[in-house]
């Protein structure tokens, strides 16, 4: 910061300590500019004017880089609130998808145990058939 002011007096033609330097002193009175080309009458006041000019651009540039820190900052919020959202979904879906495996986990014992069951009252079925319900016939073979 202190070489920026430093230059800034510089530029104006204020020496260190805001005083008129002596090359703006004598160019001034003698109506030429410090660079040697025609200007205005006053060659202190243009380099002041420009100066001004300059501090207007940074006051512009500050301002335009401030609007984009807050345009970001509400991107920020609205990430922050869409992400929160997501997170309570995940929640939501981690809980339902456990009471799914839960409930298919119990269809699936369901399932088996029918299967189980059918497998079981055929292979009944097939020795009533062949063994008769008191299975007389296959006692029958066996003790001869």
């Amino acid at each position: 910061p202190g070489a920026a002011a430093g230059d800034l007096l510089r530029r104006a033609g204020l020496g260190a300590h805001g005083v008129l330097s002596t090359r703006v002193l004598t160019t001034a009175g003698s109506g030429a500019p410090p660079g040697g080309a025609t200007s205005p009458v006053n060659p202190a006041m243009d380099s002041i004017a420009r100066v001004q000019d300059e501090i207007r651009d940074a006051t512009d540039l500050m301002r335009h880089n401030l609007e984009s820190v807050v345009g970001r900052g509400e991107h920020l919020e609205l990430l922050v609130d869409k992400s929160d959202g997501i997170s309570s979904q995940a929640r939501q879906f981690q809980k339902q998808s456990v009471g799914l495996r839960k409930a298919m986990w119990w269809n699936n014992v369901k399932m088996m145990l029918t299967v189980g069951g059918a497998g079981l009252a055929v292979l009944l079925l097939i020795v009533w058939w062949k063994c008769g319900v008191s299975f007389s016939h296959c006692r029958a073979s066996a003790a001869a």
